[in-house]
């Protein structure tokens, strides 16, 4: 579904009329991008269908949903927010189960499946006290349980570059491959250089983007950076 490693994904949170300019000035770049991210408030203010069927009208790229922070309810409701997802077209969904419980990542991997979403697992956030009421190694507890349901898709902070590396060294001991997407580039203080050198396989860049002059150019700069670190490892 993805491209191979490194790869763009392009956040989409500003209004439907400024992603579409976006998506429409990357839509060449076949190598960088590997998809592009809709969240929340797009999806509240123009109704997640629409946005889904409008982006699919211009590009091919598989479309992610974030729902900021999706997969934290109970698991019945959890399963419900999978189907919605799926009929609306979303190729992958992203939860953050940090504080549900392992029941509810268990419903929210088992109906991705059932509903043919890519599931994608947020492990840790890109702000400094994410974890501040989580119990010790939550993330790599997380990460595990995943692993284990057949997950191979992950969120991890490109602005944490250590963390990146106890996430991939975690995985290299598990005999597992998995592909990690790493937000809080640019503005956050994450580079996409060295989130791809600590062990990203894609980065998720939003304003960086979005608020550039000419988002193809800004896209292809990221890339050329990404690329040369990863002809480095």
């Amino acid at each position: 579904m993805f491209n191979e490693r490194p790869g763009i994904v392009p956040s989409l949170d500003v209004d439907l009329s400024e992603a579409i300019k976006v998506v429409k000035d990357v839509s060449q770049l076949k190598r960088e991008i590997a998809g592009l991210k809709i969240g929340s408030i797009l999806a509240w203010k123009y109704g997640l269908t629409r946005v889904v069927n409008v982006l699919k009208d211009i590009s091919d790229f598989p479309i992610i949903f974030d729902a900021q922070k999706a997969g934290t309810d109970i698991p019945d409701i959890v399963r419900e927010q999978v189907k919605v997802v799926a009929d609306a077209k979303i190729d992958a969904f992203i939860a953050c189960p940090q504080g549900a419980g392992s029941a509810t990542l268990k419903a929210f991997i088992k109906a991705c499946f059932d509903f043919s979403v890519i599931p994608i697992v947020v492990l840790e956030m890109t702000h400094p006290e994410f974890d501040a009421f989580l119990q010790k190694n939550a993330s790599e507890r997380i990460l595990k349980q995943s692993l284990d349901l057949g997950v191979e898709n992950f969120v991890a902070p490109a602005n944490k570059p250590e963390r990146l590396k106890v996430y991939r060294n975690f995985v290299i001991e598990m005999d597992k491959e998995i592909k990690i997407f790493s937000p809080g580039v640019g503005p956050q203080g994450g580079g996409p250089d060295t989130a791809i050198k600590a062990g990203a396989d894609f980065v998720i860049v939003g304003r960086s983007i979005y608020g550039a002059g000419n988002p193809r150019e800004e896209a292809t700069r990221i890339f050329k950076l990404m690329e040369k670190k990863e002809t480095l490892l």
